[in-house]
């Protein structure tokens, strides 16, 4: 998958086979919006009137996926059952927004935000308002800290 998101071509990977039903992840490329690739969890029941359920997507700019890929490739070689256990992200912040790990060399990393508070390192989704979209169209209760977050950049940024 990590191969797949890093290069932009589709991928389909088997989640879990059931009787009469199956589970894949798969990254679409091709989105009626250029440039933009879909990631999706889909159930497909067998049968010829088989029904297809996205039980959830995320739709996403594909350069986002490509950085999604090469973290992928870097991270999955290093687990394994002899891997110590994480009990933290090394080497760089958390998103102030969403706690998503920001490193160095996300294009993000340095945005300052105006206003009387200095936004420093927010991820790429909180900074071009796709995370405060995202909550708000899934209906999901937020921190008001983390709203009040989210809400301010999204203004610093419009």
């Amino acid at each position: 998958m990590g191969a797949a998101l890093k290069a932009g071509r589709g991928h389909v990977y088997s989640v879990s086979d059931e009787p009469g039903a199956k589970t894949v992840l798969a990254f679409l490329p091709s989105h009626p919006d250029e440039g933009v690739g879909t990631l999706a969890r889909v159930r497909t029941s067998e049968g010829p009137d088989g029904d297809v359920v996205f039980e959830r997507s995320a739709e996403r700019p594909m350069g986002l996926w490509a950085e999604a890929g090469e973290n992928l490739l870097r991270i999955v070689p290093q687990l394994g059952p002899d891997a110590p256990p994480a009990d933290g992200v090394d080497d760089c912040l958390r998103c102030p927004g969403c706690y998503r790990p920001v490193y160095d060399s996300s294009s993000s990393h340095t945005l300052i935000g105006a206003g009387p508070m200095p936004v420093i390192g927010l991820c790429r989704l909180c900074a071009d308002g796709s995370t405060l979209r995202s909550l708000r169209q899934a209906d999901v209760p937020v921190d008001p800290v983390q709203r009040a977050v989210l809400e301010t950049v999204a203004a610093a940024m419009a």
